[in-house]
């Protein structure tokens, strides 16, 4: 009887034992894992490496890493919740605040983009700079909604360039391709300036603004409302509501007030104005229809964005990244709100004297030249005086 008692004690503690290691690897997995890469913001997309990658909980504590060879990084059993992802090297702007949802056993991707730091001598470089305009990139990874996020293939993009004639009315260059099976689409070479983005799918599309510039990459992230080829049901709206908000690219992402905005579009008679307030944000009422909005504040680049406010976009998601910046366009449209983020960037040393510097340097180098042969001949005429 003693024998059977310990007998089924051991059994019991094998069962239990094997059941809690069981439900330990069965169980909910506590944690998740930020995985990315990080490269520069030149069209061939270099991989950076030795990047401090610190990925913080807004609590006080920070979890930190370094980014490989290959521009890859990755922070496992991170506690679930919101944090902010902050990069750092030496030679490199470091960027700070880009915003991620850790969930258990979920793996969350995060790319990442930094601009190399000019220093002095890359500065005077830029003055002298030929002003002849290089190729850039446009790049687009079309998804459908959050939480999937499953890339659409076959996607229909229309790449449309404003020329630079009064009103920006007429197209100068025009571009069609499609996505691939990843939902991706890339353009080099494209010249700098303003493009007008559409991107299709059946019967759902929506454009969107992108700058190009020389030699750097503007990449959008586009999120259309496809599910199983089904697209939601349309209702038409009387109005739209455009709510912005307008912040300084900088590493606090300082929201800006004083920027005025205008607003125009087909549906206007005449085009709108406001002015940012101490949050940074607007609002105007209008028709479904096309808007450009116009950012103008000095000393700050001049930003340009087109939302398709129209009925058929009451659920789509646009990003736009460029030179690195974690946003500086974004638009995402739920019933009739369209909310908008837009981020300016303050005009940099040479875009600011650039031009005043080099006609000056121009204009005393003319004048230097045009000095040195009169005195030179000068000098002739008066030996050949002195010798008559």
């Amino acid at each position: 009887m003693a024998r059977f008692g310990l007998t089924f004690v051991l059994i019991v503690c094998v069962l239990v034992y094997g059941g809690a290691a069981v439900a330990q690897e069965q169980g909910i997995a506590k944690g998740g894992t930020i995985h990315g890469y990080i490269t520069d913001t030149t069209p061939t997309q270099l991989p950076i490496v030795n990047v401090r990658v610190q990925i913080d909980n807004r609590k006080g504590h920070i979890y930190e890493t370094e980014s490989a060879e290959t521009g890859e990084f990755v922070y496992r059993d991170i506690p679930a919740g919101d944090y902010l992802i902050n990069i750092h090297r030496s030679g490199y702007q470091s960027r700070t605040g880009k915003p991620v949802s850790v969930t258990n056993g979920g793996v969350h991707y995060v790319p990442l983009t930094m601009n190399k730091r000019e220093n002095i001598f890359t500065k005077f470089q830029n003055l002298f700079r030929s002003e002849e305009q290089q190729g850039g990139t446009l790049q687009l990874q079309v998804t459908t909604q959050s939480p999937q996020s499953v890339p659409i293939g076959n996607v229909e993009v229309k790449i449309s360039q404003l020329s630079d004639d009064e009103g920006g009315a007429s197209n100068k260059i025009k571009i069609t391709g499609t996505s691939d099976a990843n939902g991706q689409y890339r353009h080099d070479d494209l010249p700098s300036g303003r493009y007008f983005v559409t991107v299709s799918k059946d019967s759902y599309h929506t454009t969107l603004s992108m700058t190009v510039q020389e030699n750097r990459m503007t990449t959008a992230a586009v999120k259309l409302p496809i599910s199983n080829g089904t697209l939601p049901s349309q209702e038409t709206d009387t109005k739209w509501v455009i709510r912005g908000k307008i912040f300084d690219t900088n590493f606090q992402q300082t929201l800006v007030s004083g920027v005025k905005v205008n607003i125009s579009g087909r549906n206007l008679k005449y085009p709108k104005n406001a002015l940012s307030n101490a949050d940074g944000e607007y609002e105007f009422v209008l028709p479904p229809g096309h808007y450009s909005i116009f950012l103008f504040k000095v000393g700050y680049e001049e930003a340009i964005g087109l939302p398709e406010v129209t009925a058929a976009s009451r659920q789509s998601s646009v990003t736009v990244i460029k030179e690195g910046m974690f946003v500086v366009y974004e638009a995402v449209a739920k019933g009739n709100v369209l909310a908008l983020k837009h981020g300016i960037s303050k005009k940099s040393f040479s875009e600011k004297y650039g031009r005043m510097i080099r006609s000056e340097l121009l204009f005393a180098i003319i004048t230097g030249i045009i000095i040195f042969f009169l005195s030179r001949y000068l000098k002739k005429r008066q030996r050949k005086n002195n010798q008559e």
